[in-house]
């Protein structure tokens, strides 16, 4: 009778532990598929980029739990599935974070032009919101379809201000930041605004032109950078590969993952010093 009422007892409580991890870890899953999807959407919808972000979401947690599980079953090194892991981990956000970084220097690129031709609109006769919609039909590429989302915010209600300011929240860039100033100064006091754009095509042309020469000076320590950066870690890639029974001592002995975390350490420190270098604010 004690027996049976010990392995009840123990059932019970073994249920309800199994029960608590499942329903901790279904809410944890929930809340960040929620957090993953709806960031996700925000930042694609913000590039006019129109994707599932639930499949996204799939494919992401597919890479995690495939990838690492195909490298342990070839016999690879566990140093190599956690970088793997570590990979996978940050790809999203690089990923995202190049596309957006590409499409508002696509943006920078063709602002120059835009002005110009607001600018010779305005000076024809047009007014600043006329200006704008000719330049969208003429202009493709980011910069049309976000000057076209301002236009249709202004037709749903919105005054132009607002719109502007939603523009320049978007972009999020100096040159943009520039422009949108320059528009609410010219609606709120007054003053030339087609020769203001024009001025402003010219700077923002000027500083685009020193930038690249600047990033076209600094390219060789770029590249020195990422190289000296990742050749420790491709070296050491290699050997686990080549030699995996002499690379063995590197992740199993305490010595080994010291020396590991002071390369880890220094590589960083090296990396951020050569990057604050070459990286030349104007």
């Amino acid at each position: 009778m004690n027996v049976l009422l010990i392995l009840l007892v123990i059932f019970i409580s073994a249920s309800l532990v199994v029960y608590s991890i499942l329903h901790t870890s279904a809410g944890a899953w929930e809340r960040y598929s929620q957090n993953f999807t709806n960031t996700a959407d925000d930042q694609l919808q913000k590039m006019f980029v129109f994707a599932d972000a639930r499949k996204i979401l799939f494919m992401f947690i597919g890479a995690l739990l495939v990838v690492p599980t195909l490298l342990l079953w070839t016999g690879q090194s566990p140093i190599l599935v956690a970088g793997v892991i570590g990979g996978i981990l940050i790809a999203p956000k690089m990923i995202m974070k190049r596309l957006a970084n590409k499409r508002r220097n696509a943006i920078n690129a063709a602002l120059p032009d835009a002005l110009q031709q607001i600018s010779g609109a305005m000076r024809a006769g047009s007014t600043f919101t006329t200006a704008i919609q000719a330049m969208v039909a003429e202009q493709t590429g980011p910069i049309a379809q976000e000057f076209s989302l301002m236009l249709r915010e202004q037709r749903l209600g919105s005054r132009l201000e607002e719109a502007l300011e939603n523009l320049g929240e978007r972009v999020q860039t100096e040159e943009m930041d520039l422009v949108i100033s320059a528009a609410l100064i010219a609606q709120d006091v007054g003053g030339n605004l087609s020769e203001i754009l024009h001025r402003l095509s010219d700077t923002i042309r000027r500083k685009l032109e020193m930038e690249g020469k600047i990033k076209a000076l600094t390219a060789q320590g770029v590249m020195q950078g990422h190289v000296v950066t990742l050749l420790p870690f491709m070296v050491l890639g290699a050997l686990l590969f080549i030699e995996p029974e002499a690379t063995r001592a590197i992740y199993t002995g305490l010595l080994g993952w010291i020396f590991l975390l002071i390369i880890l350490v220094l590589q960083i420190v090296g990396g951020v010093m050569i990057r604050k270098i070459v990286n030349i604010e104007i």
